[in-house]
């Protein structure tokens, strides 16, 4: 049973990995049809990441390959300890990540993205991470920021929302 189980997980790791270097291979695709400066990063990236999802293929074809009988064949252990955590608040948790990135979306559209972001940013200080509000604005700021320098530097327009707000928010 615990061969099989190997297998299955062999089989699996090479199908995404060939899902993988296809997806990057897509990328790579897809950049060579953008203009000249506009296909510069998308194509090295891609190609870069191809190069090494193709080097992670055959890692996965050579461990499938080999027939040892080493426990643990290189699959992860998935059995970890959830420590006091039930199953239960681990949803809950769960719920509210995926909550507050369907909050920022929102707040992205009716705001605009420096203005979610720098919220998104003072939240997460504040009640994930439990700093105090003076930290939490003063990083949120700093986040504002270094989009306002971005912005300006490479000329870069941020999402606009609904409503439309000046130049270092909108």
């Amino acid at each position: 049973m615990e061969e099989r189980e190997n297998n299955m997980v062999r089989t699996l790791g090479i199908v995404f990995s060939v899902l993988v270097t296809l997806a990057f291979g897509y990328g790579i695709y897809e950049a060579l049809s953008y203009a000249y400066l506009a296909k510069i990063f998308p194509l090295y990236v891609s190609l870069v990441l191809c190069i090494l999802a193709i080097v992670n293929l055959i890692q996965e074809f050579r461990t499938s390959t080999k027939r040892t009988a080493k426990s643990g064949g290189g699959s992860a252990d998935l059995g970890s300890e959830w420590g006091d955590i039930t199953m239960s608040e681990a949803l809950r948790k769960f719920s509210a990540f995926i909550l507050v990135i369907i909050a920022l979306y929102v707040c992205t559209w009716f705001i605009g993205y420096p203005v979610s972001i720098t919220l998104f940013i003072v939240i997460l200080y504040r009640y994930l991470a439990g700093s105090k509000w003076h930290w939490a604005i003063l990083a949120g700021l700093a986040g504002l920021g270094f989009l306002a320098l971005v912005s300006k530097l490479l000329y870069m327009d941020w999402p606009e929302g609904i409503i439309h707000l000046p130049w270092p928010l909108g």
